[in-house]
């Protein structure tokens, strides 16, 4: 049989970085690596998954950044993200959006001053245009209990991600990631899988230091000498002053052109407008059928619909799966072979030609062999 599931591989900015439409990967014999993008509906890990990157609780009132700033966490310190070969589990995501008991979350208690230091929190987090300027204060909020990990760098995530975090563009290069893809190695922490770091309860600074060798945060000048030998602001990078004010002139434009735009998006109401919007164009877009592929957005409603569909007409689908176009239809070639229509009037007209001409061989073949016979009978009476 056809068993296909919806792999998360691509991304669009909104407010923020946002996960969007998927592709659809078939028969996979083995769960497929993903590009770093990670969705809430369905994760499973190691429970020193969820120690190490918790859900961030100073970040209220946001939807969209989300899930991709998580997943950034995720892939700096030193998780990799798959997509099951198999579904089992299906979330209704339309019909929970139009429930007022599970779309309760965009009530809470904040206002467009708390939405806007959550924007500038994870702008600053992921280095998207809109964030913390100084860059000593950008760093310590990175290395901070809610920040990045130090086994992977941000770059590295930009890279594997294809995601054009510095410039909001949602590639890099105008190609996805959504194939196979070259996993990114890192140095497993000295201590093993299961540590935890410590941060302290009141600034939220790592407290693990010096850095080790195998960190991407560590630095010979200072977690060489010891630790607290020698200040982290102090050590400095000698750079052009020009092109370090160039620099530092574009990152302030790009703030400027995007503090508008933040408050713009802070207002609550905003959420709701822009996911029908967006729930608009994704739907557009999965009816379109493109050059070699179908792009397929996930909905578990329309998954279990069409389960139930074929269960009605006798066909057991489970898990339900997400088929392409027509209707619950297997794509062979330029032939579809449909599930609801039975009959040989219903065949295309090159199978029935195979047909007619299967049975014409078969009545030859009788024919040929039952005078074969009647010739040896004949042979044996005159001997």
């Amino acid at each position: 049989g056809v068993h296909e599931v919806p792999h998360l591989c691509m991304v669009t900015f909104t407010s923020q970085v946002r996960t969007t439409a998927t592709k659809c990967a078939r028969n996979l014999a083995k769960p497929k690596l993903t590009n770093a993008v990670w969705g809430a509906g369905l994760s499973f890990s190691k429970c020193h998954a969820e120690l190490k990157v918790p859900v961030d609780p100073h970040t209220p009132g946001i939807f969209d950044g989300e899930e991709f700033n998580r997943a950034a966490r995720f892939f700096t310190y030193g998780y990799d993200v798959y997509t099951p070969n198999r579904v089992y589990v299906l979330h209704d995501y339309h019909g929970s959006q139009h429930n007022p008991k599970t779309t309760s979350w965009g009530n809470g208690k904040f206002g467009q001053e708390d939405i806007q230091n959550s924007y500038y929190r994870l702008n600053t987090m992921l280095d998207i245009p809109g964030g913390e300027l100084d860059e000593q204060k950008a760093l310590l909020l990175k290395r901070s209990r809610y920040g990045l990990g130090d086994r992977r760098t941000l770059d590295q995530l930009i890279e594997f991600s294809g995601v054009d975090l510095r410039h909001k563009r949602a590639t890099i290069d105008g190609k996805n990631r959504c194939g196979n893809l070259q996993w990114v190695p890192f140095i497993e922490h000295p201590k093993g899988v299961n540590f935890i770091p410590t941060f302290d309860d009141t600034t939220e600074e790592p407290l693990d230091l010096p850095y080790d060798k195998s960190s991407v945060w560590y630095d010979p000048h200072i977690d060489g000498a010891g630790a607290g030998m020698i200040s982290r602001e102090i050590i400095e990078e000698e750079e052009d002053p020009k092109a370090k004010e160039l620099q530092h002139a574009e990152v302030k434009a790009a703030h400027a052109a995007f503090e508008e735009e933040a408050k713009q998006l802070a207002g609550n109401s905003h959420h709701a407008d822009e996911h029908k919007r967006l729930a608009a164009a994704l739907e557009e877009e999965g009816a379109e059928s493109e050059r070699g592929h179908k792009e397929v957005v996930s909905s578990a409603a329309a998954a279990a619909l069409k389960a139930e569909e074929t269960g009605k007409e006798g066909v057991v689908v489970f898990p339900p799966l997400l088929r392409g176009s027509p209707q619950s239809a297997l794509t062979k070639g330029k032939l579809f072979l449909s599930q609801k229509k039975h009959g040989i009037e219903h065949l295309p007209i090159q199978v029935k030609i195979a047909v007619i001409l299967m049975i014409f061989g078969l009545c030859a073949a009788v024919i040929t062999s039952g005078s074969g016979r009647r010739r040896r009978k004949k042979s044996s009476k005159k001997r």
